[in-house]
């Protein structure tokens, strides 16, 4: 499983953190995800650790892989040039490793992430394309738990009238299913990940059970160096705020 938790960052060759799939959309404004100064300082630490390693080990197949990732969410926070290469650097991987499901899924990603840099004519093409390598990826392997979050995770990011919203819905609900029956294939910070982007996908579509999804990601200990408890807490508190009047599942501490 080469999923982790965004932000982490972990030793150069072994155990690489993952970087959440960045979230896309077709708007004109230069920066897709509003990231915090540490976040974006996280990315580019994480970056600079990936291409040391590299310089070392150039054919190193993780590194190249996380560098990818790592390239795709600083697109998101607003870096076209690290968008560019992510680009670039992904769909090099899948040339040459081309039944690498998963390397597929993370190109998809980052193509519907260079959206927003490419002209108004090219827009929705680049975020098609990503949506059809994703979803080949799933076609592929679809008890794969990364492919799984990388598609529910920008799914859930993308305008309502790209038709993305029930497929959000249904990887969520196979990940939640999944953490039921196998729970050890998920470590504590990829839970937060997964309970954090369910919880603001259904708190976005008016859903109480928003508050359950939330809590638990707020439950778990945060590793060190997270970003992501500040964004639970919020969403958390608002969730709480919003269903509280009209929803027992509110409740839930």
């Amino acid at each position: 499983m080469r999923l982790r938790l965004r932000c982490v960052v972990p030793a150069l060759l072994a155990g690489l953190g993952f970087i959440a799939p960045a979230l896309p959309c077709l708007g004109a404004e230069n920066t897709v995800v509003k990231a915090s100064p540490a976040e974006i300082a996280a990315e580019k630490a994480h970056r600079t650790k990936l291409e040391n390693a590299l310089a070392v080990d150039p054919k190193n197949l993780t590194c190249r892989i996380q560098l990818g990732r790592v390239l795709s969410d600083l697109g998101a926070f607003g870096d076209k040039n690290a968008s560019d290469a992510a680009v670039e650097l992904l769909k090099t991987l899948h040339t040459e490793q081309p039944k690498d499901a998963e390397i597929l899924a993370f190109y998809g990603n980052a193509c519907t992430i260079y959206a927003q840099y490419s002209s108004i004519f090219t827009k929705l093409s680049w975020v098609h394309d990503g949506f059809n390598y994703m979803d080949a990826a799933e076609k592929a392997s679809p008890d794969d738990i990364d492919i799984r979050v990388t598609r529910a995770i920008n799914s859930a990011q993308v305008p309502g009238f790209l038709g993305r919203e029930k497929l959000a819905r249904d990887d969520f609900a196979w990940l939640l299913k999944r953490i039921q029956s196998t729970p050890k294939d998920f470590s504590p910070d990829l839970l937060r990940t997964i309970y954090y982007f369910n919880g603001k996908f259904l708190l976005e579509h008016n859903d109480a059970a928003a508050v359950q999804i939330l809590a638990q990601a707020a439950a778990i200990p945060p590793p060190e160096g997270d970003t992501l408890t500040e964004k639970i807490a919020d969403s958390l508190k608002t969730a709480r705020e919003k269903f509280a009047p009209s929803s027992p599942i509110a409740k839930v501490p």
